[in-house]
C-alpha cells in the first residue's frame, strides 16, 4: 500500500509538472530552431514569416486568476513586411490554428477569420482585454467571450 501512495503521489507531481509547462510556452510543430505553426493545414516558420509576435489569452475568470491558467488561445502577426495584413490564431496554447486578417485599428489589434474572412473576430484593447466576437449569429452581437491578453514576443524582431 505505501508503495502504491508513493507512486501515485509521484506520478501526480510528475502530470502537474508537465501540465504546468504546457501551459507557460506554447508548442510548436518542431523542437528545434525557428518557430513552427500550422495555419489552416500549411505550416509557416519564423524563418519565411518572420518572428511571431504573438499574445497569450487566458480565462477572465476575477481578478486573481488573470493572466494564469492554461493558455486558451494566441493571436499574432509575422514580423516579415511582406505580411503585415496577416496574422493568426492559435487554440488552447497548442501549434496549430487559422490564418486571420490583421489589421490595427487606433491602439487596438484586430483579427478577423472565417470562411468569408469577416464570420469571426478578435481584438485586444489597450488594457489587454480580449474580446472574441461571432458574427455568424449577428452582426451587431456583443463579445461572445472576454478574456485577458499579454504579449509575449516583441515587434519589430530584434536587430531590425
Amino acid at each position: 500500500m505505501r508503495n502504491f501512495l508513493s507512486t501515485s503521489f509521484t506520478l501526480s507531481i510528475a502530470f502537474f509538472l508537465v501540465a504546468a509547462c504546457a501551459s507557460s510556452n506554447p508548442a510548436s510543430l518542431t523542437q528545434n530552431g525557428p518557430r513552427t505553426i500550422v495555419l489552416n493545414g500549411n505550416e509557416w516558420t519564423e524563418e519565411i514569416a518572420g518572428r511571431f509576435a504573438s499574445w497569450y489569452c487566458y480565462d477572465w475568470v476575477n481578478l486573481e486568476t488573470l493572466g494564469k491558467g492554461p493558455i486558451r488561445l494566441e493571436v499574432g502577426l509575422f514580423g516579415n513586411p511582406s505580411f503585415s495584413d496577416v496574422g493568426f490564431l492559435l487554440y488552447d496554447g497548442g501549434y496549430s490554428g487559422v490564418l486571420a486578417s490583421y489589421r490595427r485599428d487606433g491602439l487596438e489589434h484586430r483579427w478577423d477569420w472565417g470562411p468569408k474572412g469577416n464570420e469571426y473576430a478578435f481584438v485586444i484593447k489597450t488594457d489587454g482585454t480580449g474580446l472574441y466576437y461571432d458574427f455568424t449569429v449577428d452582426e451587431k452581437t456583443k463579445p461572445r467571450e472576454i478574456y485577458s491578453c499579454k504579449l509575449k514576443q516583441h515587434y519589430p524582431p530584434s536587430g531590425n
